[in-house]
């Protein structure tokens, strides 16, 4: 008997929830986790920017694997296996070199999310690709803020090992709801690789790809990154840092599900995606200016809501005009650009800390949100 949909569906959230749990309990207290044991900003933006490096070299052999072999259900499997391998070796080995490593794992992890998202759209119409990858983004953001939560009371009472514990256990939970995801039946004849390198051709893909490396940059450079340690020297505490992160991850959360609306649909992707580029830039550019936590809060809840949306708007805008039997290849090349922007964001930032402090390196992220919000409006004017 063949699994129903809704089951299907139900099955790809929750694996989903357990893998960005996994990936991101730990996250809000990395920068200052590392700070801590004496290591320089450059450096700990290094270990960060790890995380990003393998995604960047990863993402694209992954993909055409994944469209070739017509497997995802084994990569997504594997992707539960190195989140949970990653965060035993930080949880054993918390020292500078083993911490690089453990963030390079977790990129290989993340970069798995390849067949996440090319497989649960199966599940749905082609029509329906910005739903179906707004949900799941939806699903991304919830495990996220539900580790947040949880990781900052955590946090506060067991200290940094209880959250890379979590992010083990997690991981290994992930993995036992997949091994009853399924795949779907291969979308076409078996693509030759000479014809799936060739979708990489497309300037629509180009485009989108290179404005998610920039928003990844601005985002790891600021909200996943360093914003956690300038409350920490505001003298937030764990849970507050939390909450913080928290907000910021239930605006994403809120936002990704509002992009499959009929309302988003009437206001049109591309305002959407130009306005999120604004939010953001702006939150960069006032976040490490404020002194009061509420205000904080504020700025952290609206620059939630430029984040996620964002994302999925240009995912799929990029890989619209993709093949259904290529199409896990073209993603592959989206989330390999848009790597680079995670490796570059945290490196960028820890040097410019170092050098000119955080007001001012966020300032520069700021304006950079700024343009991408213009160039992008310039360049899709005359785009279907």
């Amino acid at each position: 008997m063949s699994t129903p949909i809704k089951t299907k569906r139900a099955l790809m959230c929750v694996a989903s929830f357990f893998f960005w749990f996994s990936q991101y309990i730990y996250n809000p207290f990395l920068s200052p986790y590392l700070l801590g044991l004496g290591i320089s900003a450059t450096f700990a933006g290094t270990i960060i920017g790890a995380y990003g490096f393998t995604q960047l070299v990863a993402r694209l052999p992954l993909g055409v694997s994944a469209d070739y072999l017509q497997k995802h259900r084994l990569f997504i499997l594997l992707g539960m296996v190195f989140c949970c391998l990653a965060s035993v070796i930080r949880m054993l080995w918390p020292s500078p070199v083993p911490m690089l490593l453990a963030n390079l794992l977790s990129g290989i992890a993340s970069s798995m999310w390849i067949s996440f998202t090319i497989l649960y759209s199966r599940y749905y119409e082609p029509s329906e690709l910005s739903k179906s990858i707004g949900i799941l983004t939806a699903m991304n953001n919830a495990g996220t803020l539900t580790a947040y939560l949880l990781g900052g009371v955590l946090y506060e009472r067991f200290g940094m090992q209880s959250l890379f514990l979590g992010s083990a256990l997690a991981g290994a939970a992930g993995f036992a709801v997949a091994l009853f995801v399924r795949d779907e039946p291969p979308v076409g004849e078996k693509p030759e690789l000479r014809a799936l390198f060739a979708t990489l051709k497309g300037g629509r893909l180009w485009l989108f790809s290179i404005a998610a490396l920039l928003y990844h940059l601005i985002l790891f450079a600021t909200a996943n990154s360093f914003t956690s340690s300038i409350l920490k020297d505001l003298g937030a505490s764990g849970v507050q840092i939390s909450a913080c992160s928290a907000l910021f991850m239930g605006a994403s959360m809120i936002a990704a599900w509002f992009v499959g609306t009929k309302p988003a649909q009437k206001l049109g992707e591309k305002p959407m995606m130009c306005f999120c580029f604004v939010l953001l830039g702006i939150y960069a550019l006032v976040m490490p200016r404020l002194s009061s936590l509420p205000a904080i809060m504020a700025v952290q809840f609206a620059g939630g809501l430029g984040s996620s949306s964002l994302i999925s708007l240009l995912m799929s805008n990029g890989i619209r005009d993709i093949p259904g039997e290529a199409r896990s290849t073209g993603m592959g090349f989206f989330q390999s650009v848009y790597a680079l922007g995670i490796m570059l964001g945290p490196v960028v930032m820890g040097a410019m800390a170092d050098r000119i402090g955080f007001v001012n390196g966020y300032a520069v992220i700021g304006v950079l949100g700024l343009l991408c919000a213009v160039s992008l409006y310039v360049l899709t004017r005359r785009m279907d």
